[in-house]
């Protein structure tokens, strides 16, 4: 781990205590006492997600000809989330994991759009999903200028996600016969992307539609938190907080776990709406917990199925469309 890796966690690491103590201990235990409450539904709604998610997968892969059982797309899954949890832009990471661990199954060449296909789909409902946050907020904010940062920020992602010319085909035409190797792969990759959807327009719609489903299963998590703290709340509260939450994972992208950044995006969302920080930290230690089994899965996996992973291609790591989910 480099200087500014241990900079940052230990930055990290004051920041949460700072909040803690801004919070209260007593407060922050009482909201804890219904952890028990909240971790199983928490868990069951994160199983629920990585099935929807992973029969997505192995849809998307399945229409390009890639033949891999969905219990090792569980397992591959949760490895290159371990992958992604526990470094630096973790999501940059996770994402050519998942193409390494499959190598062995079946065409890289193949894998890599279709496993694309469906993060690029995960991320647009998550796009989806701010947007409708943001307008949720609306109704319960005052502060306009949050509101636009957010709503041009999803925006932009929606575009970017949506659009069907390719954004690397003018940097190779620029770099001409210079173009790098990696460059063109990405390149290839990219027009695999983004032709899924008139290759194979069925699975298309039915990925877009269990991801959908799957996004909608984080909202259970945000409500269960609510109704065990015996706070009242709305819709609208539900769909704010998860959307200030998939803000801050992408802002706090750059931190190792994002330590500190979900307490404090959590703690500072909910306090805005009126209602006890503590709460927004026993949400985050909820799910922090799911991952951390998520990752203890995924490793020992890894280290017991001895799968020889060769390096990556050289392109593999810039053409990731996604930032994951955690």
């Amino acid at each position: 781990m480099t200087k500014a890796r241990i900079f940052v966690c230990v930055a990290a690491v004051m920041a949460l205590a700072v909040l803690i103590r801004r919070i209260g201990l007593s407060e922050i235990a009482n909201q804890l006492l219904n952890l028990g409450t909240v971790l199983p539904i928490v868990l069951s709604a994160g199983i629920l997600r990585l099935l929807l998610q992973t029969r997505a997968w192995w849809i998307a892969l399945r229409a390009d000809g890639v033949q891999v059982p969905q219990s090792r797309l569980v397992a591959v899954r949760l490895a290159s989330q371990a992958a992604g949890y526990l470094t630096v832009l973790g999501p940059i990471a996770s994402e050519p994991a998942k193409v390494v661990l499959l190598r062995a199954s079946g065409d890289t060449a193949r894998t890599a759009p279709a496993t694309l296909v469906e993060t690029g789909s995960y991320w647009f409902t998550t796009v989806v999903l701010g947007l409708a946050g943001t307008c949720a907020a609306a109704f319960l904010f005052v502060d306009v200028r949050v509101l636009w940062a957010a709503a041009i920020l999803f925006t932009l992602m929606s575009a970017l996600l949506v659009t069907r010319r390719s954004l690397l085909s003018p940097l190779v035409r620029l770099a001409g016969p210079r173009a790098p190797k990696w460059l063109l792969t990405a390149e290839t990759i990219e027009r695999g992307i983004r032709s899924f959807r008139d290759r194979q327009p069925e699975a298309a719609w039915r990925v877009l539609a269990l991801d959908s489903i799957a996004q909608l299963v984080t909202l259970l998590e945000v409500a269960a938190v609510l109704w065990a703290a015996d706070i009242r709340f709305s819709f609208l509260h539900v769909l704010t907080i998860e959307a200030a939450g998939r803000m801050v994972k992408i802002f706090g992208a750059w931190i190792p776990g994002r330590i500190g950044a979900d307490e404090s995006g959590a703690a500072v969302s909910f306090a805005l709406l009126g209602l006890p920080p503590a709460a927004g930290l026993m949400l985050v230690v909820a799910r922090r917990v799911r991952d951390l089994l998520w990752c203890t899965a995924g490793i020992v996996w890894a280290a017991r199925s001895r799968v020889d992973r060769p390096d990556p291609p050289t392109g593999s790591g810039q053409i990731s469309l996604c930032l994951e989910e955690h």
